[in-house]
């Protein structure tokens, strides 16, 4: 008999698409709701969960049955999430903290190689692509202060003074970073753990980072002196006044670009390594363990 994986819900409004995912030989992955009761696991992609369903859901709970709790997203942006009546409904965690029983950071193997991408000459100095609302972080705040000191090509929709021409989603963003020496990388939200892609992408594309986010970003960051962290200044002007020195200055700029000369962070390698398998190959392990004690 195979155990059964229920994908309860979609991600986001993206349908599962089954045959492309890879599980382990004794796995069988699926999505009808009609068979809740024989599944084995049945996995919730939290954000698009709705409380009052996920509790009336629990009086159908099988006593052997294993409930995964699945999210990338911050949980400051869902705070019923950490009730910990919900909390107790589950019995693995699936999520972007290193706490985690299955750790989903953003990170993907290629990443290793990617950070080490030559930097393209660079013709502009800074540049911000913020869309969403969701503003845990107090970003939008800080980014319209910095915008009041330096010149930024805003090209989000959050504060926008620079049209996107021709946009072909995530290639035309990359190829527009690379051309800048900083990119403003300010995350939703402040959280241990919670370094999203607004991190990568410039490092891939060759930009450097302003981060705002994640208090242990250091874990994450592939080289020494690679980002400059917006927590290490002690106002906005200050960190203005970074800025534009280091776009003055090419030798001072240089400084966040010579970790590519050197071996990459072992914290940044380790972090690479719980990815080294595909997500639903991490659950299958963890479920394999589990179902042996």
């Amino acid at each position: 008999m195979k155990t059964k994986i229920l994908l309860y819900n979609n991600f986001w409004e993206m349908e599962w698409n089954l045959p492309s995912i890879l599980v382990r030989d004794g796995f069988e992955l699926i999505n009808q709701r009609a068979h809740f009761n024989e599944a084995d696991v049945v996995v919730f992609h939290m954000p698009n969960m709705d409380k009052a369903e996920l509790e009336a859901l629990k009086s159908q709970k099988r006593e052997t049955q294993l409930w995964v709790f699945f999210s990338m997203e911050c949980n400051l942006h869902y705070e019923w999430h950490s009730e910990k009546a919900i909390r107790d409904l589950f019995e693995i965690t699936m999520t972007y903290s290193n706490k985690s029983d299955i750790p989903v950071p953003y990170l993907y193997p290629g990443y290793a190689k990617q950070v080490l991408n030559a930097p393209v000459s660079k013709h502009h100095n800074v540049n911000a692509f913020i869309s969403s609302g969701f503003d845990k972080s107090d970003r939008l705040r800080i980014l319209s202060e910095l915008m009041g000191f330096i010149e930024i090509d805003s090209y989000g929709k959050q504060l926008n003074n620079k049209s996107l021409e021709g946009d072909q989603g995530p290639s035309t963003k990359a190829q527009i970073i690379s051309q800048y020496k900083f990119t403003i990388a300010f995350e939703n939200a402040i959280a241990e753990d919670y370094v999203t892609e607004k991190f990568f992408e410039p490092l891939i594309a060759g930009s450097v980072p302003v981060y705002l986010g994640a208090p242990n970003i250091d874990d994450f960051a592939p080289g020494d002196h690679c980002y400059v962290n917006v927590s290490s200044f002690s106002s906005v002007k200050e960190l203005a006044l970074h800025i534009v020195n280091c776009c003055n200055d090419d030798t001072q700029y240089q400084q966040y670009l010579n970790w590519k000369n050197k071996p990459l962070k072992q914290s940044f390698m380790q972090r690479l390594e719980l990815v080294k398998n595909r997500l639903f190959l991490r659950l299958c392990d963890y479920l394999n363990e589990r179902l042996k004690e």
